[in-house]
Parts: structure tokens; sequence; C-alpha cells
């Protein structure tokens, strides 16, 4: 009875992927929308792109955005389309996840991932003639972006971190890494019921299905292996690793799962700005986009 449940599930959830439209942007004839592939030290690098029509219009600095875990750059497709309006604003997949191929035989730590985004960056042109890129991170891509910026501020202008994953017990981060889900999958649907039930059925006030639905295809994306970024999340030493940023940061705090930890993550960046952010909790980018795009624009441009 299971089984025959489960093909019934499985073939649902297959005809609404099939039939429902793939979620488009916000349209903005001012912005032209692309997608690119970059070398990095993993394969290739899927970045999401949107920048002004007019080049004359592209007068503030570049940015690239880091996505949550096991999400894609098609997180940020309205965040980059509002930001594109001025420069050139770049959502990637992280490598493994999205269209990105993934690392090899286990999951990297996390300066394989910072290192890939360096790599991409390179390619793409950056820290040549001091040519450098901001950086946007939320949860998953709060760390990456940290990392990349401690290691690379030749690449690095500015940071803007939103709802941060920072653990300074090495207790918690015990407890984190025990809790992840590192099964393969097998015949019986029941992983991809779970991010259904997380993701689509008890979606946040305001997420739309459609944006659910979207939301639910790219986390399956990366399969069994989901849980890789994560156990680089858990294992980073933020404690000390965040005292060595030097570049100017914003930290964006929603008030949601994450809030407790991005206050104690301030005070431990030197001259780090916290913009608090009440009027949000959860679906941050799928309701509340606009906001994080005014208060990015806000620090990046000052």
């Amino acid at each position: 009875m299971m089984a025959h449940v489960s093909r019934r599930w499985l073939l649902a959830t297959a005809a609404v992927s099939s039939f429902l439209p793939a979620i488009q942007a916000r349209a903005d004839d001012t912005v032209m929308r692309k997608r690119q592939y970059v070398d990095c030290r993993y394969g290739q690098l899927h970045i999401q792109v949107a920048e002004p029509k007019d080049t004359a219009r592209a007068v503030k600095n570049a940015i690239l955005c880091m996505h949550p875990s096991p999400a894609s750059g098609r997180y940020y497709l309205d965040l980059i389309g509002d930001l594109g309006k001025d420069r050139i604003a770049m959502a990637a997949d992280t490598p493994g996840y999205g269209e990105s191929d993934r690392p090899p035989n286990k999951p990297p730590p996390m300066e394989g991932y910072s290192g890939a985004f360096a790599d991409a960056l390179e390619n793409l042109g950056y820290g040549k003639s001091g040519k450098k890129a901001d950086l946007l991170g939320y949860h998953t891509g709060c760390l990456i972006a940290v990392d990349l910026a401690i290691r690379r501020p030749d690449l690095i202008r500015k940071l803007v971190l939103v709802a941060v994953p920072y653990y300074d017990s090495v207790e918690r981060q015990q407890k984190q890494l025990a809790g992840l889900d590192r099964r393969p999958y097998g015949e019986e649907p029941d992983k991809a019921v779970q991010m259904w039930d997380v993701t689509v059925k008890r979606r946040a006030k305001g997420v739309t299905l459609e944006q659910s639905i979207d939301q639910f295809l790219e986390r399956m994306r990366p399969g069994d292996k989901e849980w890789w970024a994560y156990e680089a999340v858990f294992s980073y030493d933020s404690k000390n690793r965040f005292p060595l940023i030097t570049q100017p940061t914003a930290l964006l705090n929603p008030h949601g799962v994450l809030y407790k930890e991005t206050l104690a993550a301030a005070p431990m960046i030197k001259g780090a700005k916290l913009v608090d952010l009440p009027e949000l909790d959860h679906g941050v980018f799928s309701v509340g986009s606009h906001v994080i795009a005014r208060e990015t624009r806000k620090f990046l441009d000052s």
C-alpha cells in the first residue's frame, strides 16, 4: 500500500512541476537578464545576472549574491532585478546546488566553497586593476561570503549579511552536525515529502504557491547531497574568523530563526552596521525582497 501511495505522490508532484509555469522575476524594461557559466575549481559555476540595458547606467559597484542551502541563485531573482537597475547584480549557484557542478567525492570545507567563488570572480576579471565586487549572503551564503572576504580582500569591497548563522559554541555546532540527514535516497519518498511539507505546505505567510513550488524544485536538485554545505556551516570557526573581516559590513536582521545569532555576530566585526528589520520574519526574499534591496543599496552606495 505504501509503495502505491508513494508512486501516486511522486506522479502528482511531477505533474505539478511539469505544468506549473516556471516562476518569473518581476519584469523591468530597463534591466537585461542573462545566465552564464564560469570556470572554478570544481568545474563550472552557474550565475544569474541582471544589469542595466543601457550600459551607461551601470555606475555602481557590482554585487554577487550567495544563497541559502539547499536553494540556488534563483532565490534572488527579484533582488538582483532591483539591484541590477544601476549595477551588475549576480546570483551564483553554490557548487553542488542549482546548476553548478558538484565537488567530487566529499563535502568541501568552507574554504573550498569560498575558493570556488574566488576562482569565478577572478575569471570574470575581478582582482585586476583594483576591481572589486560587493557580496550579499543569506544563511549559508553569509559564511561563504565572510570566508571569501577574509581570504581575498583583493576581490571584495563591502559585505551585506542577512540572517547570519553565527554559532560560537562547539557544543551547539556538534548538535547541529549530529542532526544532519545524511541518508541516501531510496525508493520511498519520505525525504521528498518532508521537503514538500516544509517548503510548500508550511510556507510562510505571503509566499505564493508558485514561489514555494519553484523553491521546492530547486531544493530537490542536490539530491541526497543537500546537506553538504550545512556541514561546512556547522564546522566553521565563526568566533575566531569574524573578527578578521576588514571590509565595511552591514548585518540585516529580520526577526526570524537567526535573529539572536545575527545580534551576536554584529559586535564581532569591527565597525559593522546592524540594521533591524522587524517587518520581516520568514519568507524574507519572497515577500520582502524590496526591503532587502533598499537597505543593501543604502549601505553599498553610502
